[in-house]
């Protein structure tokens, strides 16, 4: 079983389950190799800027998000979705925020997902 590493929801924009919401499980790079996180801060590339100290978010196109909705798409199965398909939802209620710490079953994603379609 993958272990709970994001913190974020994020909903389909294309395909099939479009508008259907999503847990953000992991993020990977087209090769299979691991990207920066969502929300980590990584040195700017191929910018110049007067503070080399200025930290920015890297976005990059070739990148999937692995996403469980605990029905259909385990935690153990997640789907994999181009990062561009999806908005992701970061800015998400302290309730919430503490529960998605404490995901380790596909009842806990099911549970955060339906309690946020209330908030909604």
């Amino acid at each position: 079983m993958k272990v709970w590493t994001s913190r974020m929801l994020a909903v389909s924009l294309a395909g099939h389950d479009k508008g259907k919401l999503y847990a953000v499980v992991e993020e990977v790079s087209a090769d299979g190799v691991g990207v920066p996180k969502t929300g980590n801060q990584v040195l700017p590339t191929g910018k110049k800027t007067a503070d080399s100290d200025l930290h920015e978010r890297i976005v990059t196109e070739n990148s999937y998000l692995l996403l469980a909705d605990g029905k259909s798409r385990t935690l153990e199965h997640p789907k994999r979705k181009k990062r561009k398909h999806v908005q992701l939802i970061t800015h998400l209620p302290q309730p919430l925020l503490a529960r998605m710490s404490e995901i380790t079953l596909d009842a806990h994603v099911r549970k955060i997902v339906r309690q946020y379609r209330e908030i909604e």
